[in-house]
């Protein structure tokens, strides 16, 4: 593992430092999950969330964002008892001990449980809480209580309760004795990507594949970059519906014996008889037989006929098992060694309101102008991997001369075909965006504390580490 900055002069005294990690094999790489163990840090996952907003997405676009309820949910008996008390109340229960709504199914997951109980009793106005019915009130003043509820206001009039899910954590606090940890996926993180209860903040999104072992199914047909057994690169549109789906022993194949919806196409399923298979990741998230169920951002729904199929149930993709490695993120930047100069991958305008959403939404921006920090990922003309790093200016001011000036999507291609490679895709950037060789960042991180200016490093679900 070969690791440089390099320095590419802008003009008129500006300048993009970027971070090069040369590595020898792709079996190297390894998918990092994160995840809060303690309620400690599920506060520090809300409060950085709240931060996010409040300090940077807010004030920039005030008149899109609306009154936001921000909450976690503590893993504590006593908690666990008021929900069920709450949910009990709002809900049928079955034998199965799943909470039943007519709405969304079979679920078990407490915090979409108390997502959908919150959704239905809370309303901001003027920053304050109004409840229309009393579960619904009891159940965000015993969250207040524990300080598990934060409260941010965009200008837009409308209220959005945002779960925080335990999926997310820092990466410079895990796997500390590590060569390498760099962030990788996109992830729900905005209000229009909660698109429905099951969603949550911190679920990662989009393909990731290691030795032909699917952790994440590809969506929303974004290139994804893939590294066959035998080494060769290419990137690939790839789509959920090219994979078959097992669960239980069973297996599933889109236009056989399943039909799969997922956005931005379905933002609910046809009403009809069938049972609705609501999945996120490789878990399913809720069961509903008949009817209709809304469409999650950050997964899919399989409809079938008939099955015993209960929330819970773990998930398997086939379909990929020559693929050594694979991530499915941005839009490519090189490919076959020509230069990507458009969006090719899909991508949603916050300021087109469609009737649609679909994470990640790409804030206004242009392909050519645009500039942050950015991340990259790709293989050299031998098919060796590449990752690399170009910093991002500091978002609380840019000093030209100081800062990094960022890069543009343009950039990121000419810097890839500058490095030698010849098949490459976008991983997460903006202030997700970091590499760390053995605990130690080479470059800084553009999200900053406002007292110091010093790095705030963000949370983020998944990385990619070398151990």
């Amino acid at each position: 593992m070969k690791s440089e900055v390099k320095v590419y002069d802008r003009g008129n005294g500006e300048f993009q430092r970027i971070q090069v990690v040369r590595l020898d094999d792709w079996a190297q790489f390894e998918f990092l999950n994160l995840e809060q163990e303690t309620v400690e840090q599920q506060i520090k996952a809300l409060d950085c969330f709240r931060d996010v907003y409040s300090n940077y997405l807010v004030p920039a676009f005030p008149w899109i964002f609306p009154q936001m309820v921000l909450f976690c949910l503590p893993e504590e008996d006593e908690m666990y008892d008021v929900l069920v008390g709450c949910a009990k109340a709002r809900m049928r229960i079955d034998e199965h001990v799943c909470y039943v709504s007519e709405t969304y199914g079979d679920v078990t997951d407490p915090l979409t449980i108390a997502t959908i109980i919150l959704q239905e009793g809370v309303k901001l106005k003027k920053g304050k809480p109004v409840f229309t019915n009393k579960e619904a009130e009891q159940l965000f003043l015993e969250l207040e209580k524990r300080g598990c509820v934060r409260i941010v206001c965009g200008k837009f009039p409308q209220t959005k309760i945002i779960p925080i899910g335990r999926t997310t954590g820092y990466m410079s606090q895990v796997e500390t004795t590590a060569k390498l940890k760099a962030n990788a996926h996109f992830f729900i993180m905005d209000p229009f990507d909660c698109a429905t209860v099951y969603d949550q903040v911190g679920m990662p999104f989009g393909l990731s594949v290691k030795d032909g072992v699917v952790e994440n199914p590809p969506l929303f047909q974004r290139e994804a970059l893939l590294i066959e057994q035998e080494g060769a690169s290419y990137i690939s549109k790839k789509d959920i519906s090219e994979l078959i789906v097992g669960i239980n022993g069973k297996t599933y194949i889109p236009g056989k014996n399943g039909t799969i919806y997922t956005r931005p196409k379905h933002a609910k399923t046809p009403e009809d008889n069938k049972t609705k298979i609501v999945i996120i990741g490789r878990r399913v998230v809720a069961v509903k037989h008949g009817g209709s169920v809304p469409v999650p951002g950050a997964g899919l729904v399989l409809s079938i006929s008939g099955g015993s199929i209960l929330p819970g149930d773990e998930v398997s993709y086939h379909g990929l098992k020559d693929v050594k490695f694979g991530i499915q993120v941005g839009n490519s930047i090189i490919r076959k060694g020509v230069k990507t100069d458009q969006f090719i991958s899909r991508f949603y305008d916050i300021y087109k309101l469609q009737r649609v959403p679909y994470p990640p939404c790409l804030f206004p921006m242009d392909f050519e102008n645009a500039r942050a920090a950015r991340m990259a990922i790709g293989a050299d003309s031998k098919g060796n991997p590449v990752l690399f790093w170009a910093e991002g200016a500091g978002k609380l001011g840019y000093e030209p001369g100081v800062d990094s000036k960022g890069a543009t999507l343009v950039d990121m291609a000419e810097i890839a075909e500058d490095l030698g490679l010849r098949n490459a895709v976008n991983l997460d950037g903006g202030g997700s965006a970091q590499i760390l060789l053995n605990g130690v960042r080479a470059l800084r991180i553009s999200d900053r504390n406002k007292a110091d200016n010093s790095d705030a490093e963000r949370l983020v679900p998944l990385g990619l580490i070398i151990r």
